[in-house]
């Protein structure tokens, strides 16, 4: 599947995962039970961020 995404669309998409992060960093440190958890789903949030970088600079 391809989507279409105008550069504002994208930007907007890269700031709600940066933000999402910086919320899970914050839980990190509040929560040590799911500590590997968090760490996993941000991860994920980091190589998401990248694909679409590599995807929007093509």
């Amino acid at each position: 599947m391809k989507l279409e995404l105008e550069f504002e669309e994208i930007k907007n998409i890269e700031n709600l995962i940066s933000s999402r992060i910086n919320d899970l960093r914050d839980k990190l440190v509040d929560d040590d039970d799911k500590e590997e958890e968090l760490r996993e789903i941000i991860r994920y949030y980091k190589k998401l961020m990248k694909k679409i970088e590599n995807q929007a600079t093509k």
